[in-house]
């Protein structure tokens, strides 16, 4: 029995090996300005109908505490395809393409795993020598030059001129007809049907750009029915930006025009999940939807139609507060998505990059996705935490900086669309704004002045991932040096008082030095649990007894081990990398650690099981 047993796992391991799980197609909807509370699954008091999101929800995992890069289009755009923050990149797209040439993008990693790889609508990071472009001549920087195979679209918002489509690299039609501006009366200036006045081709309509969107989007789902190749489709809505146009279908769907094209917009994304199910492809394709940034919505708004598309959040469109940068954030993915479920992980849209590339087996290097996090671990149900620090925004005056629950903005005032947008501090006053969100995320009560050492500490982290252009640790980095350090040198923590130290621990003694083939073992246990997406804060029970360094030049990797609490952390020149259990290594990992130690009572006594 057991022998026929061992002879299956074998042929099934083999198998594996032989024929690994194909690899998931991805869909990531990018709606465009649409609030936290717009969709039912968000706010069950939303009056507006949304069907088919909450349908994702259902069926896939919704976030809760899901944040875009910044609470404007283009930074949020740079940051959601780079995974690097946009308040390190140049954003005049009006002149050149916002992403450098040469940077990764989801689509060009995704590309490189055997990916095809298609965008559809408003892209909104620039082309190169602009403004005044030959429309006869291929644009330069856009989607192709960036990773993707296909492109049918938009270059910005469908209130900007000029108006015309792109096909691949060139205009289908060059923007020689001009249109006169465009405002809705009982609305604000950016509000209702506003679009500006410019030059516009002969083929663009406003009210038929998302029908023809979602019908692009379609057709390309469509064409990959019995294909075995992966694909990466990126969906960049122009809605519910302005203009409000939802088409007459839609008209009357609620009491105000936003949100019919609220709507609208729903009913795009179920024309997408229905193609998939009609191509057979829903099973193995990761869906994701989520928005830019927040809504023009103003309380006025609110108290005239009983809809709050931002609740339970402050602020709106462009705000550091809340309402800017936390969004409707779904993913159906039912291969390995749990439906139904709800998770208040931290995570930002410029974790697409790392995530999705560990989906597709592809380790980022350093000079990638500086500012990205991989939460497939959370996806997959087997953490219930992502990241601990994020940054969203792109003027660092009003930086949106999280830590856990506090929320700091190193200015006064929303820095964006909401009153005031900014504030002189008052004489013995704060300087800035500092909200515990577990228990206000109203963001009502500024703690700046009652907790200055949580304001400092937000202080030097925010210098220190200036200076350090990036918060993601240099992997490739650590593990270059885990694998080439001539030697590991060993030393017992926290034995005996000593005048040595590394950070809070007491470097107490030396064990033996492991060098050649006597490493190799132990590098490899420690190679296998180096990521930096275990990253968390050391719990108060970690105690580590040992300390392994692994030096190159000036650089140095470090390990300290607790065989109390079963974890173990990985530092890079002191700063913390990961935090991880090593239950699974644990035997292996304690073997090694004897034989450093042979004569050390106290760890030789450690049991191989903990009790």
């Amino acid at each position: 029995m057991h022998r026929f047993l061992l002879a299956f796992l074998f042929v099934a391991q083999v198998a594996w090996g032989l024929n690994p799980p194909p690899k998931p197609n991805i869909v990531v909807i990018l709606a465009d300005d649409m609030g936290y509370g717009d969709a039912r699954c968000y706010n069950a008091k939303s009056k507006n109908p949304t069907p088919h999101i909450d349908r994702l929800a259902r069926e896939g995992m919704r976030f809760t505490d899901a944040h875009s890069p910044a609470s404007v289009c283009v930074p949020t755009r740079y940051g959601l395809l780079t995974g690097r923050y946009p308040h390190r990149a140049n954003l005049g797209w009006r002149r050149q393409s916002v992403i450098e040439k040469g940077r990764t993008t989801i689509a060009s990693a995704l590309k490189g795993q055997g990916y095809a790889t298609a965008m559809v609508g408003k892209w909104h990071l620039g082309f190169d020598g602009g403004p005044n472009y030959d429309y006869a001549k291929p644009l330069v920087g856009g989607p192709l030059d960036h990773g993707f195979d296909f492109y049918f679209g938009m270059p910005h918002s469908l209130d900007i001129v000029p108006y015309y489509y792109i096909g691949g690299r060139k205009a289908i039609q060059e923007p020689t007809g001009t249109i006169g501006p465009r405002n809705t009366e009982g609305w604000s200036k950016i509000q209702g049907e506003f679009w500006r006045g410019g030059p516009i081709s002969p083929d663009f309509k406003h009210v038929k750009v998302l029908p023809r969107f979602t019908t692009e989007s379609v057709d390309y789902i469509r064409s990959r029915r019995d294909k075995e190749q992966p694909f990466f489709l990126y969906v960049a809505l122009p809605a519910p930006h302005t203009p409000w146009l939802p088409t007459k279908k839609f008209q009357g769907r609620t009491n105000n025009m936003y949100g019919d094209f609220v709507a609208m917009v729903d009913d795009t994304v179920g024309q997408i999940l229905k193609a998939l199910d009609d191509a057979r492809l829903a099973k193995n394709t990761l869906v994701l939807f989520t928005s830019d940034n927040g809504p023009v919505w103003y309380d006025a708004d609110t108290k005239r139609f009983g809809h709050n598309a931002t609740t339970p959040l402050r602020g709106m469109k462009g705000d550091a507060w809340e309402a800017g940068h936390r969004m409707p954030f779904v993913v159906r993915w039912p291969a390995a998505v749990k439906a139904g479920a709800v998770s208040d992980a931290l995570v930002c849209q410029a974790d697409l990059l790392a995530t999705f590339s560990a989906i597709a087996g592809r380790p980022l290097a350093d000079d990638e996705g500086e500012d990205s996090e991989n939460f497939l671990p959370v996806l997959k149900g087997q953490r219930d935490f992502a990241r601990r620090w994020l940054i969203t925004g792109t003027r660092l005056s009003h930086l949106a900086v999280r830590h856990r629950f506090w929320k700091f903005i190193p200015s006064l005032g929303s820095g964006g669309f909401s009153n005031p947008r900014s504030a002189k501090p008052k004489p013995g006053g704060p300087k800035g704004q500092l909200y515990n969100l577990d228990g206000d995320l109203g963001e009502r009560e500024n703690l700046w002045l009652k907790q200055l050492g949580v304001v400092s500490e937000f202080s030097e982290y925010i210098g220190g991932q200036q200076a350090a252009g990036r918060t993601r640790p240099p992997m490739e980095l650590v593990r270059r040096l885990l694998k080439t350090s001539p030697r590991i040198t060993t030393h017992r923590l926290n034995a005996e008082e000593s005048e040595k130290k590394f950070l809070f621990f007491t470097v107490s003694r030396d064990g033996r030095t492991l060098q050649g083939k006597a490493s190799n073992r132990l590098r490899n246990l420690v190679l296998a649990d180096a990521d930096s997406t275990t990253r968390h804060e050391e719990k108060l029970h970690f105690d580590p007894g040992i300390l392994l360094r692994f030096r190159v030049g000036e650089r140095e990797a470090q390990v300290a081990i607790c065989f109390i609490c079963n974890y173990w952390a990985l530092y890079l020149d002191g700063k913390t990398v990961s935090y991880t259990s090593l239950k699974e290594e644990r035997a292996d990992v304690l073997a090694a650690v004897k034989a450093m130690f042979p004569k050390d009572k106290i760890i030789q006594g450690i049991p191989e099981k903990l009790q």
